[in-house]
């Protein structure tokens, strides 16, 4: 039997697809599941997905850790960059401000009322934890789904891969770029990954028109507006930033263990990227991570706080510094400052930087903004001058070497409202609109013609080389 129907009359649906909705995730496979469907998630989708208005009797369980690593809440702590254990972590009085990215204790109430917790056993260790137990779902029924973001895409082994498809269950995966992969080919900002998110969330009943997500939309065009004047300043401050994982494990003054992320492969860095912000390229060959902690023991560091500089001895200029939240603790602490003063740790000149985003939601994403566009406001120029570099690649990725960074090139996030810019006034080495798809700051070689060139422009210690890749893996996940 082959029909071949009238173009003109209308399509009858199967009645086996009344009530079903259909997605393409980002590994590009079309599932199908209930309108409503309940599902099973990570912990911090979780909480994205609380943000979109999603209600906790849809979530029947998470799984993944539900703090930060490296946080203290609750008294515990992982110390998976293994520095400065004499700083006593779990008995340092918890605060918020410092880990931003953990859930508030309103997030924090939504997960409690979510049943089922499959990563119990390190759920609560501020750690990462990988551990998922689906014994679970044979007590208290399956879900419709698995919904798999970016962060927790490591965890889906084969064997739950293999019983969810015996089961007849669709797992939902999203992927970003935070990998090792040469090539990869996920380069998204952090809000192109809430949008994919978003549309899920729709697809399983949420009403996303609701007010609140309406207002975290908003809030983000606006702290959006404000990073992007905040960036234009610091470009012409001549202020750079860079990214960092450190301290890493005990090393001599003035050194330190440390791993360089790209700005290209991280969804938080490209998204402040993108808004304005210069920031420094590592030295990755291809990779996420430039690594600077040697052979990952005592005094094997080669990130110096004096003539900061690449593997291959390109400078690292670097006036403010963009700390991975899960070193929080040890990088800000007095010490830190005093066995490595690089200029810009000296001047408290930095910023938190909650690496793969975690938390993929517009509230988040205002958020990250508005905590690091106050903490570059006012930064000054405190490394040797370096002129910017205009990128030769119209990709999201701009692809540039070490020690470079962009010229402004702003990409507006389209839901926002287009604002006029405001009138240049002869001298500055801007042009273009600001919040227009794209704002450049003049390359140096264009600069020169009739205007004056001022120049003043993770990880785990083991002792064994098998525990070694083991948890140097795990900590930087």
């Amino acid at each position: 039997l082959k029909v071949v129907s009238i173009d003109f009359c209308p399509r009858k649906e199967d009645p086996a697809m009344e009530g079903m909705v259909k997605f393409v995730d980002d590994e590009g496979t079309t599932l199908t599941f209930p309108e409503n469907a309940k599902i099973a998630t990570g912990a911090m989708d979780a909480v994205a997905f609380h943000h979109f208005g999603m209600q906790s009797s849809q979530i029947i369980a998470t799984f993944g850790e539900r703090s930060s690593s490296g946080s203290n809440y609750g008294g515990e702590y992982s110390d998976g960059n293994i520095a400065y254990s004499e700083l006593s972590h779990r008995e340092t009085p918890y605060d918020p401000d410092v880990f931003p990215a953990d859930p508030n204790e309103d997030e924090r109430a939504f997960l409690n009322m979510i049943p089922g917790d499959l990563s119990s056993e390190c759920s609560s260790s501020n750690f990462y934890c990988d551990t998922i137990d689906l014994t679970f779902f044979n007590e208290n029924g399956w879900p419709d789904m698995f919904v798999v973001g970016a962060f927790y895409s490591d965890l889906i082994t084969d064997e739950i891969k293999g019983i969810a498809t015996a089961r007849n269950i669709p797992i939902v995966q999203f992927v970003g770029d935070y990998s090792d992969d040469e090539g990869a080919n996920n380069v998204r900002d952090m809000v192109a990954m809430t949008k994919r998110m978003e549309e899920l969330a729709a697809l399983l009943g949420v009403d996303v028109r609701n007010g609140m997500l309406q207002e975290d939309k908003m809030a983000l065009c606006d702290a959006a507006e404000l990073f992007q004047t905040t960036a234009r300043n610091a470009h012409q401050a001549g202020v750079r930033s860079m990214a960092t994982y450190m301290p890493y494990n005990l090393n001599p003054a003035g050194i330190t263990g440390a791993f360089l992320p790209s700005p290209d492969r991280d969804p938080v860095l490209l998204l402040m990227q993108n808004l304005g912000l210069p920031i420094l390229y590592n030295e990755h060959s291809g990779s996420y991570w430039e690594d600077r902690a040697g052979n990952y023991s005592v005094g094997a560091g080669t990130l110096t706080a004096e003539n900061t500089a690449s593997l291959s001895g390109v400078p690292y200029n670097v006036d403010f510094w963009l700390y991975d939240d899960r070193v929080s603790l040890d990088f800000l602490s007095e010490k830190f400052a005093d066995d490595w003063p690089h200029p810009a740790l000296v001047a408290k000149q930095y910023a938190y930087w909650p690496s793969n985003a975690r938390i993929l939601s517009y509230r988040h994403a205002a958020e990250i903004l508005t905590i690091v566009g106050s903490q570059l406001e006012g930064a000054k120029r405190v490394s040797p001058a370096s002129d910017c570099k205009m990128p030769t690649v119209d990709f999201v990725s701009r692809d540039l070497m070490a020690g470079e960074y962009s010229c402004l090139k702003v990409v507006s996030i389209d839901f926002c409202p287009k604002k006029e810019a405001p009138d240049e006034k002869e001298g500055k080495d801007f042009e273009g609109s600001l919040n227009g798809d794209e704002s450049n700051v003049l390359p140096p070689e264009v600069k020169s013609a009739g205007k004056d060139k001022s120049s003043s422009k993770p990880l785990r210690f083991a002792f064994s080389s098998l525990f070694v890749a083991f948890f140097v893996t795990s900590s930087l996940l």
